[in-house]
């Protein structure tokens, strides 16, 4: 007995620093550029402890030029911010938003106006430059799929031939100062065009590109497609396998999905509660459990990055009915932090990532190579009792808040027990339960992790039964007032 207690004390204390070299060793090893954060300059210090590796600013053209093409005013995200998230190891994504009046091809002087493109040629290729060894990716505009004139998401003025060319100027500007740097769709909400029974903005913006005779030679003028995706972890599969199906039709290949923005803001936070009904009703545990869930889903089925929305809300929180944030305004951490950080604790450094599925129970297994990491959930309202073929004799078994016990493999396998889904959104449960992370010292090599469920259930759930998987009808654009600025 006296063995085994010690064996589990050398497992809590030295596995994380084994299997997680990024959280014990923040500054010396950078964090993983995979897993990122919205508006990290809000808290520095959180941001680091969370392990985010990369973070997307907004450039508004608007803004460094507004009076004239020989205006050249500061931006709004100053250079000594850049520089601040560079020396902290986080790369930094660039956005670029906003035609000044006087740039406007038409009469139209908002914003949201179709550029002169000469003029917005002149102004992405000077970008370029001036961020050249500090930003190396560019988004070109956002959510030019919102189409509802007087909406305040909305901020594209132009159509989607418009927006093909705008795409285009940019891309041969940008690559005409380092062809390495990498060019963005800008992000898509999906759900506009979803709600109104549309055609797919993508669909439609791939099919001006592909007839495009210049697209071929020139990488079709994007290296890779931007998805803000909200909510349902599950619908994440569905948009990023449609994705990979519109660029095959079009021949399009080698290129990126990026998930920018997600998340799922609690409505029950007594703290910081919503500024009127949510559409949708969410926990902070079930925010939490959507962390780890989203990254599972979303790095299992393709996506290069993943970035959450965002880290810290404002103390009035304006910009959205319910506040987003992984931290609250006094910047006290939410549950969802401590879910993010122990995603990127135990699976940044990924070589790859794999999805099954036995019923209702989820296994996610990431590759570490020296290491496995499998996260485990049940979308069922039921509590479940899993098998998990070993990797290794031993391992951890860590919660959605971080906590850690050791385990041990019998008949080469681990017994797990899932939380069941607690489904405060009861018309519509799309979060599943509290996932459980396996931590395993070994190598993966293709093992399929669930070994098997059993016939019968732990225990039964007062939660409802229902389980509605159709697609969530919008995404925040719809009722969502955030503020670009």
């Amino acid at each position: 007995m006296r063995r085994m207690l010690s064996w589990g004390l050398i497992l809590l204390t030295c596995w994380p620093l084994l299997l997680a070299p990024a959280a014990s060793a923040q500054q010396a090893i950078p964090p993983d550029p995979r897993f990122g954060i919205v508006e990290t300059t809000a808290n520095p210090q959180a941001a680091a402890e969370a392990g985010a590796g990369y973070t997307r600013i907004i450039l508004r053209w608007d803004v460094i030029q507004p009076g004239s093409p020989a205006d050249w005013k500061p931006a709004n995200v100053p250079d000594p911010v850049v520089a601040a998230e560079l020396a902290a190891g986080r790369e930094v994504v660039g956005l670029l938003i906003g035609t000044p009046a006087w740039a406007s091809a038409s009469d139209n002087t908002s914003a949201r106006a179709v550029p002169d493109m000469a003029a917005w040629e002149a102004f992405t290729r000077r970008m370029a430059q001036h961020y050249a060894g500090r930003i190396k990716t560019w988004v070109i505009w956002n959510e030019p799929d919102v189409w509802m004139e007087g909406h305040p998401g909305k901020t594209w003025d132009g159509t989607e031939a418009d927006f093909a060319l705008l795409l285009k100027t940019a891309y041969g500007a940008i690559k005409g100062v380092d062809p390495s740097l990498n060019v963005l769709v800008g992000g898509m909400t999906y759900y506009w065009d979803w709600e109104h029974g549309r055609r797919r903005y993508l669909d439609r913006l791939f099919e001006i590109i592909a007839a495009d005779p210049d697209a071929p030679a020139n990488g079709y003028f994007f290296d890779g497609v931007v998805y803000h995706l909200y909510f349902n972890p599950r619908q994440t599969v569905d948009v990023l396998d449609e994705t990979r199906a519109l660029l095959a039709h079009y021949d399009i290949s080698g290129k990126s999905i990026w998930i920018n923005e997600t998340n799922a803001p609690p409505s029950d936070d007594p703290q910081e509660p919503p500024w009127s009904e949510p559409r949708f009703r969410v926990s902070l545990n079930e925010q939490a459990a959507f962390v780890l869930q989203e990254f599972a889903l979303a790095f299992s089925h393709g996506a290069e990055r993943v970035e959450f929305y965002k880290l810290r809300n404002t103390a009035d929180h304006p910009e959205s009915i319910e506040p987003f944030g992984l931290l609250r305004a006094d910047h006290s951490p939410r549950p969802a932090f401590d879910a993010y950080r122990t995603a990127t604790t135990y699976l940044s450094g990924f070589r790859s990532a794999v999805h099954e599925t036995r019923g209702d129970v989820n296994a996610v297994t990431f590759d570490r190579g020296d290491a496995t990491t499998t996260v485990l959930w049940t979308d069922g309202t039921v509590v479940r009792e899993v098998r998990v073929a070993a990797v290794a004799a031993d391992a951890l078994l860590v919660d959605e808040r971080g906590s850690v016990q050791p385990i041990s493999a019998v008949g080469g396998a681990y017994t797990i027990t899932l939380p069941g889904a607690t489904c405060s959104n009861t018309s519509n449960c799309f979060i599943g339960g509290a996932p459980r992370l396996l931590v395993e010292q070994g190598a993966a090599n293709g093992r399929a992790a669930l070994a098997g469920v059993t016939a019968g259930n732990v225990a039964e759930s007062t939660a409802p039964a229902q389980l509605d998987v159709k697609p969530i009808a919008a995404s925040w654009p719809l009722w969502k007032l955030r503020r670009l600025e």
